[in-house]
Parts: C-alpha cells; structure tokens; sequence
C-alpha cells in the first residue's frame, strides 16, 4: 500500500461544471451593473463576500426559474470519473466553490451526486430575491466569502496530501496552500505570474488519468518547489485592498478641493462659446 494518502479539493464553476454556473445565473436574472461590481473585486476595494452580494442583489427571478436554468448545466464527464477513482480508492473528494448551495446541489443531485461533500455558501430565496450567507467566512482572513484554504488545512491536519482543482482567483490561497495544483485559465496564469508550480489542464479526465497513474505506481507525488513569496498570501491581498481604497479615498480628497465654473467667452456677432473648467 503506498505511503502517500491523497485527497481531493475541487473548485465548482467551471472547474466541476463546463462553465461558470454562478456567473451564468446573476447575469441573466441581474442587469449589466453586475461588471462594475467585479472590477471593484478584482481591483481588491471588496471582499468576494461583497463582491456576491452586490452582484446577486441585482437578481429578479423565483426559485423555480433558477432551478430550471441550472439544471440544464452540465459537468465536466471528467469529473464523474474522477469521483469514481477517489470513491474506489478510499480517497477523500469534496467540492470548494466560492458559490452556492442552491445551484450547486442541483446539479451534483441531477448527476446522482446528492452525497457529494460540498464547502460553499448558502443561498435561499424571499419572493423573487435572494438571501445570501457565508458559513465559512469569519473562519478566513476577510478577502474570500468561502475560506478555501480553510478546507485544504483540514484535510492536511489528517496526514493526507491535498491536490486542488481550480480555474479562477477565487482559488489562489487554496492553491498556494495545497500540496499539488491543477490548474486552468486564469488561476494558471495567477501562479505562473506568482512562481507556483502547477499541472496545467484542460478537462478532468486528465486529472483523473493523473491519480490513476499515481495509484497504479507509474508516476511519483511531486515534490513541491514553491515560492509563496509571503508566509500568508491572503495578507498580499488585503494590503492591496488597503492601498486602493486608500487611493481612492486620496483622489476623491483632491476632487473636493476644486470647484467647477461656468465660463462664457464672447466670440462676437452675438456668439458665445459656452464651457467649464475646474478651479
């Protein structure tokens, strides 16, 4: 039997899922105020917490039509497979997401998952509204409505080795903290800019043929050679969001120092160029 116990963290949308369920829902039911939102995120001025909040709140839409429009997401085929080589192999497999109960149960119910093991947030509806909740995040730093990294810790506290699954930001301190990563999209591009070693994928099924490999003994737990930079990359962040607010704050103090005026300058023949200038 091998020394090596593995287990499994696996991001959501669009990682478990062929697309980005949560983004799909509040941007159809919400209205286009939602990218603004997430520029304020992704400039570090509010926490993922907000970030949802704000994005979610722009939502019009009942329980049932949501309901119908997710249960026509589908997951990565990979992802079936992959739950299969872990369930037979005494692996622990879970799902982190950023997102919500609501959606994300449908789906994995819809795939005969319903006894998935799943560290979300929570989300019910009032009327055509909804009501959001974040179990997890006062266990975090602040920056992350869910505490991934919470998440891989527990599972490092059992003596086992944790491979992550991700595909956006909302996965980075998860990924840093974790033994090995597989990674996509803009996670990829977030530790390649970072010096983190990754296995870059494009679907599942390469992950799963990975731990088959791994079980079968054809191929070795990578050491890992990271350079985390901070002993805490979660602090990075909440400084830069210090920094912007703080800059904005600045930029709004200079505007308030000036005045705007009306200016009329007569060109003659009765005309007048009519404009404003700061002063």
């Amino acid at each position: 039997m091998r020394e090596t116990k593995l287990a499994v963290l696996c991001d959501f949308d669009g990682t478990a899922t062929k697309m980005d369920v949560g983004h799909q829902v509040y941007t159809k039911f919400g209205d286009e105020r939602w990218e603004e939102i997430n520029k304020r995120w992704r400039r570090g001025e509010i926490s993922s917490k907000d970030c949802l909040i704000e994005e979610y709140g722009l939502m019009d839409a009942s329980e049932q039509e949501v309901r119908e429009y997710v249960s026509n997401m589908e997951l990565d085929p990979g992802f079936l497979d992959l739950v299969a080589t872990c369930r037979n192999n005494d692996i622990p497999i879970a799902v982190a997401s950023d997102g919500f109960d609501f959606y994300i149960h449908t789906i994995l119910e819809k795939y005969g998952l319903s006894d998935m093991e799943v560290f979300c947030n929570e989300m019910r509806f009032n009327g055509r509204k909804v009501e959001l909740s974040f179990p997890f995040y006062e266990q975090g730093c602040g920056v992350c409505g869910n505490c991934k990294k919470l998440h891989v810790q527990s599972l490092k506290d059992t003596g086992r080795k944790v491979i992550y699954i991700g595909d956006g930001l909302s996965d980075r301190f998860a990924a840093r903290a974790s033994d090995l990563v597989f990674a996509k999209s803009e996670l990829m591009q977030y530790l390649v800019e970072n010096d983190v070693d990754f296995i870059k994928f494009s679907d599942l099924g390469e992950v799963n043929r990975w731990v088959a490999a791994f079980l079968a003994g054809n191929i070795q737990f990578p050491s890992s050679s990271n350079k985390p930079g901070s002993a805490d990359p979660c602090q990075e962040v909440i400084l830069l969001g210090k920094d912007a607010k703080k800059k904005k704050s600045e930029e709004s103090d200079d505007i308030r120092k000036y005045k705007m005026k009306k200016r009329a300058e007569d060109m003659g023949n009765g005309r007048y160029i009519v404009y404003y200038e700061w002063s």
